[in-house]
């Protein structure tokens, strides 16, 4: 397949290659739904195809969100809002709303948004 290098350096690469999509099946599949999605709606817009766009961009927001910015964000907010006296309740409520709250919305909206459009584009096909 790849002709200037050995076959454990090709298999190496296979390998890395392959471990990478197993490992982001879950985005890369909400990613090319998104674009999907989007491209029906720009070719034929309709509520249902915008809403089930909005949805799986939600869903994949709700991903990313847990796996690369919570905790940073969490870090960096406490650091930020803390003083020299720390209110404890303060910093739970900030705790639980990055940690929990959002996460919980992101998810909920995005599979109400999308069983939502399924639901409308069925009740459309239907008249």
């Amino acid at each position: 397949m790849l002709p200037f290098v050995g076959p454990d350096i090709e298999q190496a690469i296979r390998h890395t290659f392959k471990l990478t999509l197993l490992h982001n099946a879950y985005p890369v599949v909400l990613f090319f739904g998104i674009v999907m999605s989007v491209g029906f709606a720009l070719h034929k817009p309709s509520r249902a195809r915008i809403l089930f766009a909005v949805g799986l961009s939600l869903l994949l927001m709700h991903f990313e969100y847990g796996k690369h910015i919570a905790d940073p964000l969490l870090q960096q907010t406490q650091v930020t809002l803390t003083t020299d006296t720390v209110n404890h309740r303060f910093v739970w409520l900030i705790n639980k709303l990055i940690t929990r709250i959002i996460p919980f919305f992101l998810l909920v909206g995005g599979v109400f948004a999308t069983i939502t459009s399924l639901l409308l584009s069925r009740l459309i096909r239907k008249k």
